[in-house]
């Protein structure tokens, strides 16, 4: 049996109820979790798949520290085709699933096909169960995972979920874990619901072997007073990402009004200061193996909600111009119950709202819901809209690409787009590298790939000279050297989610956890096998390339998608500490040109090399790239 690894992949083909296993040491210069998920995906798909095509196929992967007791090691990386985009489509969610694939024996599973009928999967060990699911369609997240405990009479079993909005095939429904972690981005739910698969379980019994037991022990001794001395940690434990995102008087950048603003002011911000949104909290919670309790559990007037963290405020809070706690409580937990990814619901109705207020849209279009800024009710009322594509919710399902597309009438003016994906960030006129990371994110507008958040640390000159070799990281608004950063966090990133590491307990934002030598350290003790940084990073690199190369193959994106939209520069932040603050184009370019060589891409289209690519060991992409005469 292998150490880190349970050793086995699972292919499951819903159309004839039929699964079988694959050797994971096939795959092991991709690591697992979402290096392993990201090339099988690659081998599988042909270019033209339609997402939701019975062919097409999901990959839920855990990397070799899942299941183990490394720190905060329990993501479960998702990846398929976007449905929005028809690009990357990747999610990553902590809790218990991963942990728990990994004890049923399986580091990665392989879904495909299309069942007659609604079904879930049951997987125990080395058995894997079609169960009929026509009782639970129809059923939100929470009541589908209590009917799979008491069908199966196994409480401790994990579930991934899909609610109405999967069933729908709303395009940016996601699959939820453990009630409240979504597999935000791209449309994960939506490909469930497609196959109708309302829900996949596993229950597991078997062991995650370690190579070197003692000096695992004495390593993990070690990174633990790292975590103890670490004061992000300590913010997280108090509040988790709420915390760090309600500080009064430290003026953050906030997204506010469908991304027209990075400044929302010290009175919104004491409107739903912690306290307010503490008077809901029951208790903390943690993922598996996390010693941060970063999450709560929140209980407001008929509500249960799991998985609040700082882009919850964000989507429901300053982005719609929302000041109340109860209101954004009420609509995170919607939005798990009915299987929505928050970013993009929050986007679409935020898009919707801004045409509403510049009379592009009126109450004959959204059925007589006023579509104001901070109105809470009519949020609730267009997320269930959306979730059972009622009304004007039927086109709003579409995301912001399509339905603006629908919708006409100089609707596009408001979008905020990048690779037909929506934008739902902070910081995006303030900080350089965090935008470039976002912009160009292979996901189409998300900051969990190269977007890195110790720009706004205030990282020493001499921390990051030594760990990034520049020293000027620290200013947001400079973009010279940026392309550098966002390059490493690539990189970086790419191994942390192939290894099953939380970001939120790693370099990116905190230097002194999870250093590249401490990967290194857990990776030889677990796996018994050796990497050095430089090779690790040599990893992230062969991971982003995959990516970079499908989305070129199978949704034609070049350099002209990785240019930030026009609100971010030509609306400058209204006030505070970064008033004035927009993206210059120019200096962008230049950047962005940085940002090509850092990776050895063609400068003028932003792709791979073959030169690259084939230093990579990518020698099946220079293939598949030939074949397409695109090299």
């Amino acid at each position: 049996m292998p150490y880190g690894w349970s050793g086995k992949i699972l292919y499951i083909n819903l159309s004839d109820q039929i699964f079988y296993t694959e050797n994971t040491a096939n795959y092991k210069e991709f690591i697992g979790g979402r290096g392993i998920n990201q090339w099988l995906l690659f081998k599988l798909l042909n270019n033209d798949i339609d997402p939701l095509a019975p062919e097409s196929t999901i990959i839920l992967g855990a990397g070799p520290f899942v299941g183990t007791l490394v720190p905060g090691a329990n993501r479960l990386s998702v990846d398929f085709k976007n449905v929005i985009n028809k690009g990357v489509g990747s999610g990553n969610c902590g809790g218990q699933f991963a942990a728990e694939m990994k004890f049923a024996g399986y580091d990665h599973i392989v879904i495909y096909g299309q069942a007659e009928q609604p079904v879930y999967i049951y997987v125990i060990n080395d058995r894997v169960y079609f169960r009929a699911a026509s009782s639970l369609w129809g059923k939100n997240t929470w009541e589908t995972e209590n009917m799979i405990k008491q069908r199966e009479s196994e409480q401790d079993l994990k579930t991934l979920t899909i609610g109405v909005g999967g069933e729908h095939l709303v395009k940016y429904s996601c699959l939820i874990g453990d009630r409240g972690r979504a597999v935000g981005y791209g449309g994960s739910g939506a490909v469930f619901g497609s196959k109708k698969l309302k829900a996949i379980a596993v229950r597991g019994t078997l062991p995650v072997k370690i190579y070197n037991p003692e000096g695992f022990i004495d390593k993990l001794k070690r990174f633990n007073q790292k975590i103890e001395h670490s004061a992000h940690v300590a913010m997280h434990r108090q509040g988790g990402t709420l915390l760090a995102y309600l500080s009064p008087g430290q003026d953050r950048p906030h997204g506010v009004k469908n991304m027209s603003d990075d400044f929302w002011g010290n009175e919104a911000i004491y409107d739903v200061n912690r306290e307010r949104f503490d008077r809901y909290l029951k208790r903390r919670h943690s993922c598996f193996s996390c010693p941060v309790y970063c999450s709560g559990i929140y209980e407001v007037k008929g509500f249960k909600c799991e998985g609040v963290q700082a882009n919850t405020l964000r989507a429901f809070g300053s982005n719609l111009d929302l000041r109340s706690p109860r209101a954004i409580l009420q609509a995170n937990a919607l939005a798990n119950l009915y299987g929505l990814d928050v970013d993009q619901t929050s986007a679409v109705i935020s898009w919707a709202t801004e045409c509403f207020e510049n009379g592009i849209i009126n109450e004959s279009d959204t059925g007589g819901i006023q579509l104001n800024w901070g109105n809470g009710d009519s949020l609730l009322k267009m997320i269930k809209n959306i979730a059972f594509r009622n009304g004007f919710g039927n086109t709003l399902a579409e995301g912001v690409h399509e339905a603006s597309r629908i919708v006409g009438r100089g609707s596009d003016r408001y979008t905020v787009l990048v690779k037909k994906n929506s934008i739902m960030e902070a910081a995006m006129r303030c900080a350089r590298a965090w935008a470039l990371g976002v912009v160009t994110s292979t996901k189409g507008a998300g900051h969990l790939r190269g977007a890195p958040a110790i720009e706004m640390k205030n990282i020493p000159p001499e921390v990051s000279l030594k760990l990034f070799g520049l020293d000027d990281i620290s200013d947001p608004g400079v973009y010279k050297n940026k392309a550098k950063l966002v390059t490493w966090q690539e990189s970086y990133k790419g191994i942390i989610d192939s290894m099953g590491i939380c970001a939120l307990i790693t370099m990116w934002m905190d230097t002194n956890l999870y250093t590249l030598e401490d990967v290194a350290d857990f990776y030889r003790l677990v796996t018994g096998e050796k990497f050095s940084p430089e090779e690790l990073m040599t990893t992230g690199e062969r991971i982003q390339n995959i990516e970079r190369a499908f989305n070129l193959l199978h949704a034609g994106f070049d350099r002209k998608d990785d240019i930030p939209p026009d609100k971010f520069v030509n609306i400058p932040v209204s006030d505070g500490k970064f008033k004035g603050d927009k993206i210059n184009l120019d200096q962008w370019n230049v950047m962005l040109d940085e940002y090509y060589s850092c990776h050895n891409w063609d400068i003028k289209t932003g792709l791979p090399t073959k030169e690259i690519l084939k230093k990579l060991g990518l020698q099946e992409i220079i293939e598949s790239l030939q074949k397409s005469r695109l090299m």
